[in-house]
Formats: C-alpha cells, structure tokens, sequence
C-alpha cells in the first residue's frame, strides 16, 4: 500500500514555462488526497520560491526535499535538515583562482553568487526558479546561521571547466553531478552520499512508514537511486533511459499528462 508519493518537480510535475504545472496534474493530486495519500516534493531545486508554493499546495503540513536531499523544510520553508557542503572555502578559492561563475545555495533558501564571479544566465534561472539570488562573498555568510549546502558551477568555458575540474575533484567528501549542453557545463556539488534516496529516508522515519510504502515519480539522472530505492518507482514518459530501467511503472510525458497518469496507477495498485 503507497501511503506517500514524492514528486520530481522539472520535467515530472512541471512541464517547463509554456504549460506550467498541467491542470490535469493538480487534479490528479486532489485524486490522492482524497484517496488519503500523503504527498512531498523532493527535487534538486534550491530550496525556496515556485518549489515552496507547490509543496504548499501540496502537503501544507508536511516535510519537503530540496538540494536533491541536502535540505528539508516544512512547506514554510523552516528548517528541518541541513546537510552542510564540505570544503565550502576551499571550493570558493578554487572558483576564485580560476574565474569559474557559481551559485551558492543554502539550506534556509539562500542563493548567492559572487559579484565578480556572476553565473551567466542567473537571470534566466531566477525566472524558472522564482528564487532571487544574491550578490554576496562567502565571507559575508554566517555558516551556524545558514548552512551552505550546495554549490552550483556555471562554465560556458569548456576548457576552463576540464583545467579547474581536477582541483575540485581532489576535494575529499563532495559528489559531483555534471550536466553538459551546447553552451555550458553545470555541475552540482553536493556532501558525498547525500541523494534524493536519502530524502526519501527521512520521509519514510518522519512518517514512520517503510520505503515500500512510498512511491517515487521522476525523470532524470538524479532521481535514479530514489526510484531505485522506493516501493513503487515511477518513471515519466520523457525520463532518460537510466530512470526507465529501474523503474516499475513507466507513464506518458509531462507534457501529456503523464503526472496524472502516475497517479491513477498508484491509486490502482493500492486498490
């Protein structure tokens, strides 16, 4: 019996800036409330903005994933788990010494760049985040206060990127996730081991259910190991084929209501 489903946002539950959250996916949510399922977002984005109002209209009273499981708020987004970067410094000399742009998020909802060092593009994710980020040196942050959590490089230099990567890499107790596209690399930093599986392990105790009692719906790389791990992994028709081969229900694409569909096959399973 799934008694909690935990959603990818981008790509899964939001079919990007044209289609927004389809309204047949909302329904579906009203579907399994009513059904009494329990619901949480757990996504890479940083924790904050469009991401806190879904959770809010999704579960008000419940914990929420963000930072692909460095963060977990209420739907107010107060503080519930904090996973603190490791050699936060020491990364920030590295993007100093070598002019790498980066984005600096924390888990009280923070994101910060630089002022020499702004992302290209910052705008652009500002816009499909709704997370404003700010101008401020590592320096100026108080870590006790808010924990720095994950770090985000925005290259559009390949070689810059390859000549710096090295250095980061050395870095003990850091997981890198690399993601290249025709104009940039963005690499997500995180504390090594955390995932969006171990998200779904503080939800599981939070709720005091089993894993297999929670079903895990998402699409891309870094949803693998949480589809892996859940009672009922769901895969997005769009997902890519690392998610589609541990998944144990495969839906239509986000664009055409396959969020909806997920749904309807939980509720038919638990039949």
């Amino acid at each position: 019996m799934i008694k909690l489903v935990a959603l990818d946002l981008d790509g899964t539950f939001y079919a990007g800036r044209t289609l927004g959250v389809p309204d047949s996916a909302w329904a579906a949510i009203e579907r399994g409330k009513r059904a009494g399922l329990k619901f949480a977002v757990c996504t890479g984005r940083p924790q904050g903005g469009f991401g806190l109002e879904y959770a809010q209209r999704l579960e008000l009273g419940g914990p929420h994933v963000f930072n692909d499981g460095a963060s977990i708020c209420t739907a107010e987004g107060r503080p519930l788990l904090a996973e603190p970067l490791p050699n936060t410094r020491a990364l920030v000399e590295i993007a100093r010494s070598n002019g790498l742009s980066f984005d600096l998020n924390t888990s009280t909802g923070g994101r910060y760049y630089e002022p020499e060092l702004m992302p290209p593009g910052i705008l652009e994710h500002v816009a499909m985040t709704g997370i404003e980020a700010c101008s401020r040196r590592l320096e100026e942050i108080d870590p006790a206060q808010e924990p720095p959590v994950r770090m985000w490089f925005v290259v559009p230099d390949y070689s810059l990127w390859e000549s710096a990567r090295p250095e980061i890499a050395a870095l003990a107790d850091l997981d890198l996730a690399e993601y290249l596209s025709p104009r940039e690399v963005i690499t997500g930093v995180i504390k090594k081991g955390i995932s969006k599986a171990t998200g779904l392990r503080w939800l599981a105790e939070h709720y005091r259910i089993g894993l297999g009692e929670i079903a895990m719906i998402g699409d891309s790389d870094n949803d693998v190991l949480a589809i892996r791990e859940a009672g009922l992994g769901v895969a997005m028709g769009n997902a890519i084929e690392a998610v589609r081969a541990v998944a144990d229900h495969i839906v239509g694409h986000v664009r055409e209501g396959g969020f909806a569909q997920a749904i309807d096959a939980i509720l038919e399973r638990n039949q």
